[in-house]
């Protein structure tokens, strides 16, 4: 098979994408059946079926037995080089935020916890779980610790309907000013998959995140667990050879 037979499927997967991202397919519209693809596309129905099986594995589409495929949501696209809050991103995207507090207590700091935090094994500090929504839908799990010396009384705020980085910021004068932060894929346990309301086996984005104070002090440790099917992370980066002009030949 040569490889103009071999991609069609890659560009019939393309032309999709294209009419989605132009408005003209709108979430939760059925497409055209697979016959009628093919015949449009002037190509077999078994290629056809794998351009879209290959955007349902990206969260583009999804199947409804019996009924077709339909338009997904558009993914949630968060701005890896801009330090703020999921609230603020799903606002900036025009999606409503929400959360849901599963637990936040006062617990001992572990020793990974107490590591990132730079503070002495089991010294105080907040565990605070929520589930994160976006129009009502579940995108997001956060475990988060915070010190209880900067924070002590943050369980009285209202951590369903406001920011965290807005409380620690408005009502204890100590926002976050940096983070370092990693990114890493995981497949959801049986717990996390029926928090964030999906099947098993399913793909999440890890967020590791210390948030770092105006000092530089850190007071925030995070684990933060993002469905694969409706995030996506952009970075701006930077070729060192290009800077100041011209690149450099190698």
């Amino acid at each position: 098979m040569d490889n103009k037979s071999q991609y069609l499927y890659i560009q019939i997967s393309d032309a999709i994408l294209e009419r989605i991202e132009a408005g003209e397919l709108k979430p939760h519209e059925r497409l055209s059946s697979e016959r009628d693809l093919s015949e449009e596309f002037g190509v077999n129905r078994l290629t056809v079926r794998k351009a879209l099986g290959m955007l349902v594995s990206q969260g583009v589409l999804y199947k409804v037995p019996s009924k077709g495929t339909f338009v997904a949501e558009p993914k949630l696209s968060q701005e890896m080089n801009v330090l703020v809050g999921l609230s603020d991103q799903l606002i900036r995207s025009g999606l409503q935020p929400g959360a849901k507090v599963l637990e936040i207590s006062i617990v001992p700091a572990i020793r990974s916890v107490a590591k990132n935090l730079e503070v002495g094994e089991g010294t105080p500090v907040y565990y605070i779980h929520r589930v994160r929504y976006a129009n009502r839908e579940p995108i997001a799990l956060e475990r988060c610790y915070v010190p209880v010396q900067y924070y002590r009384g943050l369980e009285t705020y209202d951590l369903e309907n406001r920011s965290l980085y807005g409380i620690m910021g408005e009502e204890f004068g100590r926002p976050v000013r940096l983070a370092r932060q990693g990114l890493e894929p995981v497949l959801a346990t049986e717990d996390e998959a029926r928090l964030l309301g999906i099947s098993q086996p399913a793909s999440l984005m890890m967020i590791l995140r210390v948030g770092l104070d105006i000092d530089g002090v850190p007071v925030e440790y995070s684990k933060d667990l993002y469905r694969g099917d409706r995030s996506r992370f952009v970075f701006m980066t930077q070729n060192p050879n290009a800077a100041g002009g011209a690149l450099r030949r190698t």
